[in-house]
Formats: C-alpha cells, structure tokens, sequence
C-alpha cells in the first residue's frame, strides 16, 4: 500500500481507512502480497456494494483504499466504511494484533444508522459474513460432521448481527430485526448443535474442548453486541432469549453453552488471554501457516516453528524467548509450554542449541533451566493431552 495514513479520527472522528488498511497490513501482510509480475488494481465498487460471497472480504479491503477521509462522513460514506471495518476485523480478529475496531461494527456504526435508509444495506452486509471463508486468516476452527466449521469468527458475526438488532428495534424496523434475530437463533443453535454431536463422540475429547472455549468466548461476544440492550425499553426481549447464555438458564439451545462454559472454567480459563508476548516477534506475521491455534494445544505449531522455512534461526530464538517470558507472566496457562516442548522436539540440539544461545538475554538462558519450566516441557504431548481429554470426559459425566 502506497497511500499514506491520516491524522488521528479522519473519518468522523475514527480511525481513517488508510491508516486501518495499514494496520491489517501490519499484522496479516500476506494477505496484500502479490506474486511476481501481478499488477495490483485498485477496485472501482464501493467497499459496501462488491460482490458478496466467500472472497467478499478481500474485495472490500481493496475497495477500502478508494475510500476518502471526511470530518462528516455521508450515511452512505458510514456504510462503506461499516464494511471496510467488517472486512478488516475479520482479517486480523485471529491474528498477533487485531484492529481494534470491534466497537464500532458491534454499536457504534449501527446506532448512528439509526433514522437514516442505511439499516437495510448493512443488515445485508452483516447477514453476508456467514459465506466468508476465514482459512486464510484463522488457525482456531473446528470441522464438526452435520455443523460446518466452529471458530471465535462465528461470536464476531453474532456480536455485529447482535448490534443490529438492538439498533434494528430502536429504529421500529420490525422486519429487519426478525431477519437478525433468525440468525442469531440459527447459528447459536448450529454451534450448540456442533458441541452435542462432539461430545457425544468417544475419542474427540480435544475438539470438544477446543469447542468449549469457543461457545465460551462466543456467548460472551453476544452479551458484547447485546450491551446496548440493557439501556433500551425494547432491549428485554433479545437479551432474554441471547443473554448469558454460559451464566445462567441453561435450558436454552438444550444447555450446551453452561456445559461448555463448565469445561472451560474448570481446564481452559487460565488459556483466555490476549496472546501480548507473541505480538513483538515481527517474523510470526510472516504468513498464514504460523497464526497460533487454540491453546493449549499448541505442540504441533510449535514443531512448526522449529521447521518453517518462513522462518530464520535468529527468527526461532526470538519467537522462543517471547514463548519463555509468556511463561513466566502468564502463570497457570499450558500452551506456551506446550509449544516450547514442540520446538524443542522438533528442534535439532533442543531450545539451549548453540546456534540460538547467542541471541537470548540471560534472563531467557535462566528460564530455560528452570526446574519447574523444564518439568512442563518432559510431559509429552500425548501424556498431556490425554489427561485433559480424561477429566474433560469426567466433568460431563
């Protein structure tokens, strides 16, 4: 990308398109690769009107550089930055640094739409964000037979699809709020669907966890899209049927969503965190295959850390000392540990080989003779996970 960003809050007082297209590029810069020779067009559609389908998101963040700054922004400008917001949250929502743009698709955007004609055409947008395919951006899915694939993209969607119904409603645009609330319904009851069929299955323990930790996330996403709701007179009736869903009334969607809140309070909690350590090592943002999956099950992209040829020996030392002191400041969470013990299987000579000693501080060289690390790191990953599969399955009893 050529253009450069604009001055803080240039489109309306928000981030400007530029310099947000700028942050995707940051942390996913594969996805703006081109390949030797490919001249680069830019779109001529507006980010709100390409063509919908599974490469929709593409399409709009190339649309998204046509898109101008404005201190007052057109509702029809709103709409398309609306989309262009939509498609860069889905390209970085898995990555190392996220745009931080997910207030303003799951309220903000939406309520200012309110009393203007624009409703209809973001409604139509964020009903079409079920067709995007996410395997360029997302490690942390889960294929389940008769469901589709479950990730934490899906609790994106229904915060944004949760957002507009709150504003839907306060617009007393009664069609448009049925529409939302119908998939809203649909896809909690897929992804409620997804985790009965799962746990039912003998052997696929570590996809039901990996499933408990995204319905977890994903009910409290709709209580995120939902929060508007609480100061609105007809906000009740969608809170009560979508609200809490992992706290409490456990009959909705057969109580799916508080048995896999149980799971993950009582074996995933400690995993829920924002990943800071890994954001330093630049060289992770190199491509799609080395987004980090669903901890803490991470002994297999550790492996693949040790063995990416994306990636430089100085580039492992870093990744591997930025997973140390995640271990140490992350008290309680596996999954660093787990990747460590991928690497260093994976790794000829281990994590301590002379050849990424000289780019560790001391305090990373001190860590990694650590009684209590060094413990963590000779369970194998098959005494591990078994464990985990083992009380998982004794919790659901």
């Amino acid at each position: 990308m050529a253009a450069e960003p604009e001055g803080r809050g240039a489109f309306g007082g928000l981030i400007g398109p530029r310099t947000l297209l700028g942050l995707v590029e940051n942390t996913a810069p594969w996805l703006f690769a081109r390949t030797a020779g490919e001249v680069g067009e830019a779109s001529s559609a507006r980010p709100s009107e390409v063509a919908a389908g599974p490469e929709q998101w593409r399409a709009i963040l190339r649309a998204g550089e046509q898109l101008e700054p404005s201190p007052e922004p057109k509702p029809e400008q709103r709409t398309d930055y609306f989309a262009l917001c939509l498609a860069a949250h889905f390209a970085s929502a898995a990555t190392y640094v996220p745009t931080d743009v997910d207030s303003k698709i799951r309220r903000a955007l939406w309520h200012e739409a309110v009393g203007t004609d624009q409703l209809p055409r973001m409604r139509r947008l964020a009903l079409g964000l079920v067709r995007w395919d996410l395997r360029a951006v997302s490690a942390r899915i889960v294929p389940v037979d008769g469901a589709g694939e479950i990730s934490g993209h899906d609790g994106e969607r229904l915060a944004v699809l949760c957002g507009g119904l709150v504003a839907s409603l306060e617009a007393r645009d009664e069609r448009g709020a049925r529409e939302l609330e119908d998939a809203i319904d649909a896809e909690l009851a897929r992804e409620a669907r997804a985790f009965e069929c799962v746990a039912r299955s003998q052997g696929s323990e570590l996809d039901l966890l990996r499933l408990a930790s995204i319905l977890t996330h994903n009910a409290g996403d709709v209580m995120q899209g939902l929060a508007a709701a609480a100061s609105r007179p007809l906000g009740a009736a969608p809170l009560a049927r979508f609200g809490e869903l992992a706290r409490e009334r456990f009959e909705r969607y057969g109580g799916a969503f508080g048995r896999a809140a149980a799971l993950y309070r009582e074996l995933l909690a400690s995993e829920g965190h924002r990943n800071y350590p890994l954001r330093k090592p630049r060289a992770l943002r190199r491509g799609a295959e080395l987004l980090l999956p669903i901890a803490p099950f991470l002994d297999a992209w550790g492996e693949r850390i040790a063995t990416s040829l994306a990636l430089g020996t100085a580039d492992r030392a870093e990744i591997v000392a930025a997973l140390v002191e995640g271990c140490r400041k992350l008290p309680g969470q596996s999954g660093y540990a787990r990747a460590l013990a991928g690497f260093a299987r994976a790794w000829p000579r281990g994590l301590e080989a002379p050849e990424l000693a000289p780019h560790h501080p001391a305090s990373v060289k001190r860590a990694l003779r650590d009684a209590q690390l060094r413990k963590a790191l000779a369970v194998k990953r098959e005494s591990f996970e078994a464990s985990l599969a083992k009380r998982a399955r004794a919790l659901l009893a």
